[in-house]
C-alpha cells in the first residue's frame, strides 16, 4: 500500500524569499522511496526553486527538510549530490570536461575515491545509459539525446536515491522522447526516485503516477497526476492543459473521469511497448 512507503523526502511548511519577494511559501511535501514524481505549474510558479532547494542551490528561510529523518540544512551542495542529483534541461550547461570517462569521474575525483573503484563504477553506470561503447570518446561527438546520458551517467555514478530533471524531453522528436522516457524507467527500477519538472502533460500522465501543483510560490495539490488533469480548478490555477480524456469521459457520462483517464494512459502504455 503506498500509505505504508517508507518517506524518503520530507518538506515542512517550507518558505523561500529572494529580498522582500516570498518566492516559495509553507510548501509541505513529503516524497517516498521509489515514487515517481513530476513537479507542475505555469513559468515562475516556483518549480525551479523547489528542485534547487532540495539540491541546496538555495536555502529555506522557513520550515525544515528531511532526509531519512534527518535535517539536511547543514548538508553542502556537494555532500545533497550523494542522495540528491539534478540533471538541466541543456546538458551542455553542465558538461565540463572533453572525454566521456573523464566527465562521469569528475564527481568520484572530487571525493578522492580510488582510481580502480572510479573505472569500476564509470563503467557500470555508462552500461546503464547504454554508453559504455563510447567510454573513450569525446564528448562532442556525440548526439544531443547521448549527451543528456552523459550528464545522468555522471550523476548516477554518485549513486543517489532521488534525479530531478528539468524539462527532459524538449526537443526531442516521439520516437527519442519514449526511447528516454523507458530508459529513465529502467533507471527507476535500480531504485532511484525520478523528478521531472515538466510542462508536457501527456509524459507526466505516462510516467509520473503522482504530482505535485504549484502557484505563485504555493502548494495547490500533491496527488495523483490523473486527479490533478481532471480537476479543472487545479488547471486554471496551475495554468495547465486539461487532457482530451477528461472531456471524452464527461460526454459519455463516465462519473470517476481520473480513473478513467488513467486506465486509458495505462493501456495505451502495455499495447505500445
Amino acid at each position: 500500500m503506498e500509505n505504508s512507503l517508507q518517506p524518503l523526502v520530507e518538506l515542512h511548511n517550507v518558505s523561500v524569499r529572494q529580498g522582500r519577494k516570498l518566492i516559495l511559501s509553507g510548501i509541505t511535501w513529503t516524497l517516498c522511496a521509489n515514487q515517481n514524481w513530476a513537479i507542475l505549474g505555469r513559468n515562475g510558479a516556483g518549480k525551479t526553486t523547489l528542485a534547487k532547494l532540495l539540491c541546496g542551490f538555495v536555502k529555506e528561510d522557513s520550515g525544515a527538510i528531511l532526509y531519512q529523518g534527518s535535517n539536511i540544512r547543514p548538508k553542502s551542495i556537494k555532500e545533497r549530490a550523494e542522495f540528491i542529483g539534478y540533471v538541466m534541461q541543456n546538458p551542455n550547461q553542465m558538461v565540463s570536461k572533453t572525454m566521456i570517462f573523464d566527465e562521469v569521474a569528475l564527481g568520484l575525483r572530487l571525493r578522492h575515491v580510488p582510481e580502480e573503484e572510479i573505472q569500476s563504477r564509470v563503467e557500470k553506470a555508462l552500461k546503464v545509459c547504454g554508453l559504455l561503447p563510447f567510454i573513450k570518446w569525446p564528448i562532442s561527438c556525440l548526439s544531443w539525446g547521448q549527451k543528456k546520458r552523459v550528464t545522468i551517467a555522471s550523476i548516477l555514478v554518485l549513486e543517489p536515491h532521488i534525479i530531478i530533471l528539468d524539462e527532459p524531453t524538449a526537443g526531442q522528436d516521439f520516437r527519442h522522447y519514449t526511447e528516454f522516457m523507458r530508459f529513465l524507467a529502467e533507471i527507476n527500477k535500480l531504485g532511484v526516485t525520478i523528478i521531472l519538472i515538466t510542462h508536457d502533460m501527456h509524459l507526466m500522465l505516462e510516467y509520473t503516477p503522482r504530482s505535485i501543483a504549484l502557484s505563485e510560490g504555493r502548494k495547490l495539490v500533491d496527488t495523483s497526476a490523473s486527479s490533478v488533469l481532471t480537476d479543472l480548478e487545479i488547471i486554471k490555477q496551475a495554468n495547465l492543459k486539461e487532457t482530451s480524456l477528461y472531456y471524452l469521459a464527461q460526454m459519455v457520462g463516465i462519473e470517476d473521469e481520473a480513473r478513467f483517464v488513467q486506465r486509458f494512459i495505462d493501456y495505451e502504455k502495455q499495447v505500445r511497448e
